[in-house]
């Protein structure tokens, strides 16, 4: 998303996915944080896109944009034991702004039923951007957890790259990791070196939603 329009709500409730590699939870509590400091071991350097996702995201942000450059979003799900393939589930934009968006507590409950119903865990988001490339902004980093994923379809380059979310000197950043659409060749790596897989800080968070 466009980092300078990113909208903010007082008071919006952070609402924690964390994932234990057996279970899928959605969490608010502080108490309920365990499994953000469990290494994560699904963390992998490449991933793969069925083709018939990769085809809808690219439909439904086309759609999107052209209702006033909004964004479509969801989470992204992966199944343990699985061979890296992902699974996206799309969700309604709550937001009232273009450029921007948000999950609403009914989505996100949605989601993490569905996920404990398959066994899996949500390892990242995805979206859209309506006028720029595939690339994520800061806010996009800033709220996503150390070690999450990042899906970003961009509009105008008709692109789908993959992200992760790496600690480097204290500081987040995002490493573009390979994405392989499954029947087309694969993308190629970042050229920053993929992050050693490791316990979590105290206290960080595996991927934070921002939910009205």
């Amino acid at each position: 998303m466009n980092t300078n329009s990113y909208r903010r709500f007082p008071g919006t409730v952070f609402l924690s996915l964390a994932i234990p590699l057996l279970v899928s939870s959605c969490e608010t509590s502080p108490g309920s944080r365990d499994g953000a400091n469990l290494t994560r071991d699904w963390a992998r350097s490449s991933y793969r896109l069925p083709q018939q996702e990769g085809l809808r995201l690219k439909r439904e942000a086309r759609t999107a944009s052209l209702n006033g450059n909004r964004e479509v979003c969801g989470v992204i799900l992966w199944k343990p034991g699985g061979d890296g393939t992902l699974k996206l589930v799309f969700a309604e934009n709550e937001s009232d702004r273009s450029h921007s968006y948000e999950l609403s507590n009914r989505s996100v409950e949605r989601i993490r039923n569905m996920a404990q119903a398959l066994g899996s865990g949500v390892i990242g988001s995805f979206h859209s951007h309506p006028a720029s490339d595939a690339t994520p902004g800061h806010n996009d980093i800033s709220h996503a957890g150390v070690l999450s994923l990042l899906l970003i379809h961009s509009v105008p380059t008709s692109r789908t790259r993959l992200w992760q979310v790496v600690l480097r000197d204290g500081v987040k950043k995002a490493r573009e990791v390979q994405l392989e659409v499954i029947g087309r060749r694969p993308r190629g790596p970042s050229p920053l070196a993929p992050s050693p897989t490791r316990t979590l800080p105290d206290g960080e968070n595996l991927h934070d939603l921002r939910v009205r």
